[in-house]
């Protein structure tokens, strides 16, 4: 089955942050619930609120060059006019509301099974809600989210996992900001709906979403490992053929030398589509394939209580925070309207101090978008991101299975015909997770 185009910042949202939830860290192990004959069940999950305040300039309008009223491709905070104080030139925004935070409610079973010493099978099942807010209003049903329901074989000769997981083309800059975010909110994502947000991805990083997959990961030697995956292809509006799937590919070298740890990861994803034209008289039929690519490097290295982390990424097509991105369907980010793929940079970075239990880390990231031809003429009908950029200072104290959390974030908004938006969030919130 083919996946469709990104449809939403909101399902972006949830793909990044369920992500960020299956990274593994050394802090979070899972409970055990059941352990008999061979079998293991156990569970993970995080439970959160946060207020956020965001406070800046309301989505402003676009016009082309020929002066004509346009749609924004990327960037916008979709505050539905209605949540500006128009009042004031240009209109602004004073927004108070309660999230669930970057990584939101979710919880996860898995049933393990011991095969033998070398061989065993795990598994796992993630289930999100979509924000426990209701965009400030009365609404007793919330929805949830399957993202994650694969199984892995682990042997001596490595791992197989099968099902549907993150991809590995960002999960890179995943690691980068979940050292700020992971028990934060940063950007809301779109303020018109309850979801949860978005961290700073969007201003530097990006993320593959989740796919159906089958993927190997090698055994780790001399502190090298690798992983290549076969995945369901993204598709667009205009590009409905897919004639091979995607493959995301990573190598990683990760070492400790204590007080020292290294951790250095290259990722790649490449990916065909495909639209037709019928003959027409004396044309012949055609296939028109566009090819969609992005390359990222991400380095995390620490020395004692302190860690550094960053890296960049560059590709065509891959969009503003997952690839095909499209959260307008008929002015997505990632492809103008004559089919031609975008091309995109991004870069990212994070300093984190700890001091019994408490984290401070500060950092940033932006994204360049470079136009189409068609993009800069006078009939454009979209104002691409000319750039977009952050950066943030997060504060967590973590007490047991309790992560307490303080965060302000700046972000702009640059896009190619001269509209710009500026924006402030910030908010207090607390986590349980186990």
């Amino acid at each position: 089955m083919k996946n469709g185009f990104r449809v939403s910042s909101v399902c972006s949202a949830v793909a990044v942050a369920a992500a960020v939830l299956a990274i593994p860290t050394k802090a979070r192990a899972d409970v055990t619930l059941v352990e008999k004959d061979g079998w293991t069940f156990y569970t993970r999950g995080l439970v959160a609120a946060h207020y956020q305040l965001v406070k800046g300039d309301a989505d402003p309008d676009h016009k082309n060059l020929a002066g004509g009223n346009i749609s924004a491709a990327g960037g916008e905070i979709k505050d539905a006019q209605s949540t500006s104080d128009r009042s004031t030139t240009p209109p602004s925004i004073t927004l108070s509301n309660m999230r669930s935070g970057f990584i939101g409610t979710q919880i996860g079973f898995g049933l393990n099974r011991k095969i033998n010493d070398k061989v065993r099978v795990e598994s796992l099942l993630a289930i999100n809600m979509a924000g426990i807010n209701s965009n400030r209003g009365q609404n007793l049903q919330k929805d949830v989210d399957y993202r994650e329901g694969w199984a892995q074989i682990v042997s001596p000769y490595g791992t197989l996992r099968f099902g549907r997981m993150f991809g590995i083309f960002g999960e890179g800059s995943a690691e980068v900001m979940a050292m700020a975010f992971k028990y934060g909110v940063g950007h809301p994502c779109k303020i018109s709906v309850a979801t949860i947000s978005c961290g700073s991805s969007g201003a530097g990083p990006i993320y593959a979403g989740f796919d159906a997959a089958i993927r190997y990961i090698s055994p780790r030697l001399a502190g090298f490992e690798l992983a290549v995956s076969v995945v369901d292809p993204s598709i667009s509006l205009k590009d409905q053929m897919s004639p091979t799937p995607r493959v995301d590919a990573e190598i990683n070298f990760d070492k400790t030398w204590d007080p020292v740890s290294v951790r250095v990861i290259a990722q790649s994803m490449y990916e065909t589509i495909s639209t037709s034209t019928a003959p027409a008289g004396m044309m012949p039929g055609k296939v028109e394939d566009n090819t969609i690519w992005g390359g990222m490097g991400t380095a995390i290295i620490g020395v004692g209580p302190v860690r550094a982390g960053g890296g960049g990424w560059v590709g065509k097509g891959v969009g503003e925070r997952v690839p095909l991105e499209a959260t307008d369907p008929t002015h997505p980010i990632f492809q103008d309207s004559t089919a031609e793929l975008r091309q995109f940079r991004g870069y990212y970075g994070n300093i984190q101090g700890e001091f019994r239990n408490n984290f401070l880390t500060a950092g940033g990231g932006i994204l360049y978008v470079k136009p189409t031809a068609y993009d800069i003429t006078p009939m454009a009908e979209a104002d691409v991101i000319d750039h977009q950029s952050e950066f943030h200072v997060t504060y967590q104290h973590k007490w047991d299975a309790i992560v307490f959390n303080a965060e302000f974030t700046h972000w702009q908004t640059v896009w190619h015909f001269g509209a710009k938006q500026k924006l402030n969030f910030m908010g207090v919130g607390m986590n349980y997770v186990w």
